[in-house]
């Protein structure tokens, strides 16, 4: 993409697992105008299943995202802070978007959500189903194979609100 901003996105483990149940990690490295990063936290703290963790392993030496992490002094003392209060990795993700001005791909609800949208506005949050939605619109996931992902993750108790990928178009 000559002349377009790439836009970056710091993925938390909940959307990871989600694209690792799936099958479907490719899409971070297939999805143009934009790029994946995941904190050292999600990867060392939360994808610790062996199988999980071979899997993001695997997608990060295939590009499809890149380890980010933490080294700004000011990153780190909203790290700490917000590590007080959420998750390790959840706190990582936010205190990136945050102090780089990057996107943030979380599932989390409750304290997460309100501390992001707080912080970095709604405009700037993905999920997992706003992830696929976007690989839709950017071509290179299909309707009906979002679909098939959203019914298999309804199968590990991570439903969708929508009948279908299609109602949101």
């Amino acid at each position: 993409m000559s002349g377009a901003a790439v836009r970056t996105v710091v993925v938390d483990a909940s959307v990871v697992i989600n694209l690792i149940h799936a099958g479907r990690l490719d899409l971070l490295g297939k999805i143009r105008g934009y790029e994946f990063v995941v904190p050292e936290q999600v990867i060392a703290l939360e994808v610790t299943y062996p199988e999980q963790a071979e899997a993001l392993a695997a997608a990060l030496e295939a590009g499809w995202v890149r380890c980010a992490e933490t080294t700004d002094t000011m990153e780190m003392q909203l790290y700490a802070e917000l590590s007080a209060v959420m998750g390790k990795g959840e706190a990582a993700c936010l205190a990136m978007a945050a102090q780089r001005e990057w996107l943030v791909a979380c599932d989390e609800g409750r304290r997460f959500l309100r501390e992001a949208t707080r912080r970095l506005g709604d405009d700037r949050l993905f999920n997992t189903p706003g992830i696929l939605l976007l690989a839709i619109r950017r071509g290179v996931l299909s309707v009906e194979e979002a679909d098939e992902i959203r019914d298999m993750l309804a199968d590990r108790r991570y439903v969708m609100p929508f009948a279908s990928f299609r109602d949101l178009l």
